[in-house]
């Protein structure tokens, strides 16, 4: 049913404003239509079918051609609805291009890229002779670049789209437009496939994701070749592929071969990989095609002459959070256990202490270390003091999964300290007269989140962890912008291994939507804070946008743990909130000071 030639009767002229109504009415309608199309055929000859085909959860969107003496502007909106489709039908564009003249369908590039407005688009026609001119005008949020990578604005962008006409055997086509896409954020997910491409570290010891978006017909093939090409520059020198120089796909297509395994064909560069290349390879790929998707396939590397062989071989496990959160109460030290606090049985004392930010390792007896005021970090352990500002403010600590306490000042940068005591300074150029705020480290330890002020506000970036000899952290690599849209932020930690759960001010009501997040009541101080899930790459949510988990009145912390969806909030009155939905938000402890998972 999901045909893309497929035609209806001539439909009444819409307004500029129902257009996106449009769209989401044909979504709709297509789950309708594709859940009456299940039909059992009772008769006729038997064939073989289905080998090749990769099955998807996708909704498919149908298009329609243009309609005979259509006016400029129904064609242009016609074929604006027809390449919103082209992503998800089986001949991606077919119907988009017969609003096209013949020349122009054969140079118009839909992917160079792809732009994601809000609250739809305007259309504007200005007549000539025997020509016209249509303008469409949005509100950009986002856009795809053609490798798939999501950039977001810092807020919405003007943009214009300019569409010449002509008349052809006496029916306007387009003639000239622009390469690209615009895209409603509503239905972008719709369109395009959240992909986490999975890359081994430079010691292949774990997986490092990278999010890309891929149309839905085709995004295993995409992010196929995007893997053979290698990580993107914000972790070169951080993570690989497995791929040998110059490999590619022979064969532009994924299949599912008669075996049920994913039928991968490449180029003969991969047939003088070694044997642990190619294992680490196909590895990749499965973790790539086979994340979120509800059946687990094998992959077969192929090159033209056959197959190829492929050892069993070690491959990085998926890096998870392990241990309990910790929570510092009336002087003591509690553990969180289902939806309560339970003493913790740890040989430590908080005596002399005034904690005011605390950090968890990893495992069943993890290191603890507190911010002492705000001038030093201490391991409750043994007291030591690890690292210390004179006269300055040190910020939060973090544990990475190596027992590397993460710190650093807030205009002298980013320093650790490994188990062994040695101290060391973490090159970042990057964050030159930035004030620095908090350093969070991803659980496979390659990746850190930065939170830091400058001259254009708070923000928060990704960026990789490259190691020296012994796995001593020595840098941070290029940086990577998210959650941009974001105001006022306060903290960013790890709450997925492509998301962030991060504390923000709430926008104004005016403000719901893709582009803005609802308000909520702030307390009696006026106070309008919230916790956010970002995408790292963009969120599966209108636009790929950051989205505000209501429930939590002016939070003071957040802490997540990677791998088990459980989101620990800290409000302004020492009350402690467990995540169990978007908007619940039980109370789990009272007079909590303050909170962290490892990590």
């Amino acid at each position: 049913m999901n045909n893309p030639q497929m035609k209806s009767l001539p439909q009444p002229r819409r307004s500029p404003a129902a257009s996106i109504g449009a769209a989401l009415t044909a979504l709709a309608a297509t789950a309708v239509l594709l859940a009456g199309c299940a039909t059992m055929p009772l008769s006729g000859p038997v064939h073989v079918g289905g080998e090749d085909v990769v099955t998807d959860d996708s909704v498919g969107i149908i298009a329609q051609g243009p309609q005979n003496d259509a006016t400029p502007e129904e064609i242009v909106r016609g074929f604006m609805l027809a390449a919103q489709a082209g992503p998800t039908s089986v001949q991606p564009f077919a119907v988009a291009q017969e609003y096209l003249t013949a020349s122009t369908g054969r140079t118009w590039r839909p992917y160079a890229r792809v732009l994601l407005v809000d609250g739809g688009y305007t259309i504007s026609v200005q007549p000539g002779v025997g020509e016209a001119t249509v303008t469409a005008s949005g509100q950009v949020i986002a856009a795809l670049d053609e490798r798939g990578a999501f950039a977001a604005k810092p807020a919405p962008a003007s943009t214009t789209l300019t569409f010449r006409l002509i008349s052809v055997g006496g029916q306007w086509r387009i003639d000239q437009l622009d390469d690209g896409l615009i895209i409603p954020a509503e239905v972008f997910t719709s369109a395009y496939h959240r992909t986490r491409l999975y890359f081994p570290t430079v010691d292949g010891q774990a997986w490092v994701p990278d999010v890309r978006w891929f149309p839905q017909q085709t995004w295993r093939t995409n992010a196929v070749a995007e893997l053979l090409a290698g990580p993107p520059s914000w972790l070169v020198g951080v993570a690989r592929t497995a791929a040998p120089s110059g490999a590619r796909l022979a064969m532009e297509s994924v299949t599912i071969g008669p075996d049920d395994t994913y039928q991968v064909i490449l180029t003969e560069e991969v047939a003088a990989a070694s044997g642990s290349d190619r294992a680490m390879l196909a590895a990749q790929i499965e973790a790539t095609l086979n994340a979120g998707q509800g059946q687990a396939r094998d992959v077969t590397l192929t090159i033209p002459e056959g197959p190829l062989p492929v050892p069993e071989a070690w491959v990085p496990p998926s890096i998870r959070a392990q241990g309990a959160a910790i929570a510092l109460r009336d002087g003591g030290v509690w553990m969180v256990s289902g939806r309560e606090l339970v003493p913790f049985d740890v040989n430590v004392t908080l005596t002399g202490l005034n904690p005011t930010a605390l950090a968890v390792g990893y495992g069943d007896n993890p290191l603890l270390v507190v911010r002492d005021g705000e001038d030093q970090i201490v391991r409750l352990s043994d007291g030591e003091v690890l690292l210390s500002a004179d006269g300055g403010a040190v910020i939060p600590p973090s544990v990475d999964r190596f027992g590397v306490v993460w710190s650093g000042t807030a205009d002298g940068g980013v320093n650790v300290v490994l188990r062994s005591g040695g101290k060391y300074a973490v090159s970042a150029p990057w964050l030159d007269g930035r004030t620095l705020m908090g350093v969070r480290i991803s659980p496979e330890g390659a990746r850190a989140a930065v939170v830091s002020g400058g001259d254009d506000g708070v923000s928060i970036h990704v960026a990789g962890v490259v190691r020296g000899a012994g796995g001593v952290p020595t840098a941070l690599g290029a940086p990577m912008a998210v959650g941009i849209s974001l105001h006022g932020v306060t903290q960013a930690v790890w709450q997925d291994d492509t998301v962030l759960a991060a504390i923000a001010d709430v926008g104004s009501s005016s403000d719901e939507g893709p582009s803005g997040a609802q308000a909520v009541e702030g307390n009696d101080l006026g106070v309008n804070r919230g916790v956010f899930l970002v995408g790292i790459g963009g969120l599966e949510s209108p636009g790929g946008m950051p989205r505000h988990l209501a429930g939590v009145v002016d939070p003071t912390a957040v802490t997540a743990s990677v791998g088990s969806a459980n989101t620990l909030a800290l409000d302004a009155r020492g009350l402690l909130h467990l995540r169990q939905s978007v908007a619940l938000w039980p109370v789990v402890g009272q007079h909590v000071d303050l909170v962290a998972y490892p990590g």
